[in-house]
């Protein structure tokens, strides 16, 4: 059903050329065409939510959908499971995910949680998480241990991910995540390492 549904929409899902892709710019900021799909999504999400109009709801979904092809593209993953995911994601978790993506291409820099200027892995995520009503403790340890622990199996995409050091956001697949990693890199989607011991959380329960 849902492929038939992104079909209907006309949403593409074939995999972007090289000329679409993102270059990163080490320290810079990158203008990142799926930001810009993302903050737009969050405001007709939260418009949505506000109002219940099903034609705002109707174009959140679009937006929703779209930039799920984009994102599996990027990560190597099959859109159908990443838009299920996202789509079976309650509100706020939608909320705090679509905030995040928002940002891709903001660069990292240590102890800041500036959204279009930098953030840090703890300053992304506390941001996210502000624009669905949740404040998050500041730093990664703290966020980590707040949160409700959960599983892989029952987390949802928008949920905290850790391991030592360093938090992110789960995009709802296998091991994906948004994240900013560090110096010298941009927010940015990714998927971690098997070897990588890794923590689910979720910051509303």
């Amino acid at each position: 059903m849902l492929a038939a549904a992104i079909a209907a929409a006309g949403i593409s899902t074939a995999l972007p050329t090289s000329a679409h892709a993102v270059a990163v710019e080490q320290g810079r900021r990158i203008d990142d065409p799926v930001a810009q799909q993302a903050n737009q999504a969050l405001a007709l999400l939260n418009e949505a939510t506000e109002t219940g109009d099903a034609k705002v709801q109707a174009a959140y979904e679009k937006a929703r959908a779209e930039i799920a092809v984009a994102i599996a593209a990027r990560i190597g993953s099959d859109v159908l499971p990443l838009s299920a995911a996202w789509a079976n994601a309650d509100v706020v978790h939608q909320r705090a995910l679509m905030a995040a993506l928002g940002q891709l291409g903001v660069p990292y820099r240590r102890n800041t949680s500036k959204p279009g200027v930098s953030f840090d892995c703890s300053g992304l995520t506390t941001y996210a998480w502000a624009q669905a009503g949740y404040s998050l403790q500041r730093s990664s340890a703290a966020q980590i241990r707040t949160a409700a622990a959960i599983t892989i199996e029952t987390a949802q995409a928008g949920d905290l991910v850790y391991y030592p050091g360093h938090i992110s956001m789960w995009l709802g697949v296998d091991r994906a995540m948004v994240h900013s990693p560090q110096t010298g890199r941009t927010v940015e989607v990714d998927v971690f390492s098997a070897k990588k011991r890794l923590r689910f959380a979720d910051p509303t329960i």
